[in-house]
């Protein structure tokens, strides 16, 4: 995984930002749940992060192609202290909206991560480094979420918010101390601001990036479906309580380190990055839909496999082939506008999720997912390139 050192400094640094992240998120619900918040308000409440992130990721991303990785990610991890500092000591309702609202402002962490891992990667190893951001999110999703549920039981809420302070601290140090600005071709002409806003809409119009991009909606959507919903999915269906959501969100962590530590690089070697693309979704349709089936714990471990198998081959391949299809000096800017997708998805989903949830009932987040993911195995089964003809064309 490590044959290029230059990874080594920003693999660590996302673990931590990650483990930070995970150790918070599936205690939202509940967290909210002492505010008598109702299902569709804790949609809300996880909705604010990513809708103040559509807006961030962009300029980030086009920040970082103009200035450098590093003081963006130094910006981005300070900003996400400041939330988690203010999670801890919420008194009230509002107090957690304006928590999540400042981690969001200040939201670009992967961005720029995945746009170091292009600057100091040659594209036919793309994939297999891009797995680190997938990696990242496995090893968080082990560590974090047990910690979490362990500590909110035995400490109460404010302490995994205060942990993950400090973890954002400690990647900050990391950023600070130890991970080198490598050359990258900078786009002295990159917008900020609202000015940014066209040259997203610039990217959604090119024949070759749009399809691209919109596979990337499709597959983000339902996965920030799952992510974020199923805390309250399964406090509401399965009474599971925060301490048994972090076990669960544990043994889908470990499977995602599984298939991107050691199934990604093969597979993709084996069947190209396309095929691998498809594979991987057709995987995650059936992950989704079985969760609305899914109401014994060995039913649940089935589904988490395919789901888990399948956001873990997806989002490499799919990065990687995004990256290898941007301009040479917009890679940063190409990936803003994939994270602002994945936080418009993040927007779209908790509020979609709270009305499913408290409106219908909460198998709908296994339906609704699956139609969603399947309309991404559609779109990438349209596209008829293989890895090697992607490639050439980097």
């Amino acid at each position: 995984m490590f044959k290029n050192k230059a990874l080594i400094p920003i693999a660590v640094v996302v673990f931590v930002d990650l483990l930070g992240f995970s150790i918070i998120l599936p205690l939202l619900p509940y967290y909210a749940s002492t505010f008598h918040a109702s299902p569709q308000m804790i949609g809300y409440l996880v909705a604010s992060y990513s809708i103040c992130q559509f807006f961030a990721g962009p300029i980030m991303g086009g920040l970082s192609d103009r200035v450098g990785r590093r003081p963006l990610l130094i910006y981005s991890q300070l900003g996400s202290m400041a939330g988690f500092i203010l999670l801890g000591v919420a008194n009230s309702l509002p107090i957690l909206f304006l928590s999540r609202i400042i981690d969001g402002v200040s939201g670009g962490n992967l961005t720029i991560a995945q746009a170091y891992i292009a600057d100091v990667t040659p594209p036919e190893e793309r994939s297999g480094a891009m797995a680190i951001i997938g990696i990242g999110f496995g090893m968080g999703f082990i560590l974090g979420p047990p910690i979490g549920g362990f500590l909110a039981t035995q400490f109460g809420f404010a302490a995994p918010a205060f942990v993950a302070a400090f973890l954002a601290l400690s990647s900050t140090s990391l950023t600070t101390f130890y991970l080198k600005e490598h050359q990258h071709v900078r786009d002295a002409n990159a917008k900020t601001g609202l000015d940014y806003y066209k040259r997203v809409l610039e990217y959604l119009r090119d024949a070759k990036l749009r399809p691209l991009l919109m596979i990337f909606f499709f597959f983000a959507l339902p996965f920030s479906l799952y992510v974020s919903m199923f805390s309250l999915f399964a406090k509401i269906e399965l009474k599971f309580t925060a301490e048994d959501v972090g076990w669960f969100l544990m043994f889908v962590g470990l499977l995602g380190v599984l298939w991107q530590g050691a199934v990604i690089r093969p597979l993709v070697r084996a069947i190209g990055e396309l095929m691998s693309l498809r594979l991987g979704l057709i995987a995650m349709v059936i992950g989704l839909v079985g969760l609305a089936f899914a109401r014994t714990i060995p039913a649940l471990g089935v589904i988490a496999v395919f789901f888990s198998f399948g956001t873990g081959v997806t989002r490499p391949t799919l990065t990687s082939i995004l990256t290898q299809f941007s301009p040479p000096e917009r890679k940063g800017g190409v990936l803003g506008v994939s994270s602002s997708l994945e936080s418009a998805s993040r927007s779209i989903a908790p509020i979609l999720g709270g009305w499913l949830i408290g409106g219908l009932h909460p198998n709908w987040i296994g339906y609704a997912g699956g139609a969603f993911a399947a309309v991404a195995v559609v779109l990438a089964f349209m596209m008829h390139r293989d890895s090697h003809e992607i490639a050439s064309q980097s």
